[in-house]
């Protein structure tokens, strides 16, 4: 006898939604306007910003290098100039206290910031190796203490 199937019936499960009995509390208005403006106002940085002169390079355009004054963290620099495109990427060269040869990289310029009096560009580092990034942790931290 042949096996008849309903039309009501499907004939492979229906995926749960796993959500289900989990959902989201939702926040007031005024609540979410204020924490999304309190995220894009404070500061981002994952280390405390430490003056040095960078000389920096548009990889793209090559040519000579040009020294900058900027900050230093962890993560990346920051330099005075606004020229530079955003997604560019740039050569580094800079020196750390301590260390003998001068730190060469490359990074990726995350945004320009027009702010009033001090425009510049903000640069993630790609190519940084290990030894180099705790350099820097240790110049940062040197720097932080003697602030104290």
């Amino acid at each position: 006898m042949p096996l008849e199937l309903s039309s009501e019936e499907p004939l492979t499960p229906k995926p749960k939604d796993r959500r289900s009995g989990n959902e989201r509390r939702k926040a007031p208005p005024e609540e979410k306007s204020t924490r999304k403006g309190e995220r894009r106002m404070g500061d981002r940085r994952d280390s405390p910003r430490i003056p040095i002169k960078i000389l920096v390079r548009q990889v793209e355009l090559g040519g000579s290098f040009e020294e900058h004054q900027g900050d230093i963290g962890v993560g990346g620099v920051f330099f005075e100039e606004r020229a530079f495109p955003t997604g560019g990427r740039v050569e580094l060269r800079f020196r750390l206290p301590g260390r003998a040869s001068e730190v060469r990289c490359q990074g990726e310029i995350v945004r320009i910031s027009q702010l009033p009096g001090k425009p510049g560009a903000h640069v993630r580092f790609l190519d940084l190796p290990t030894e180099v990034e705790l350099a820097i942790a240790r110049f940062i931290d040197d720097n932080v203490l003697l602030k104290k």
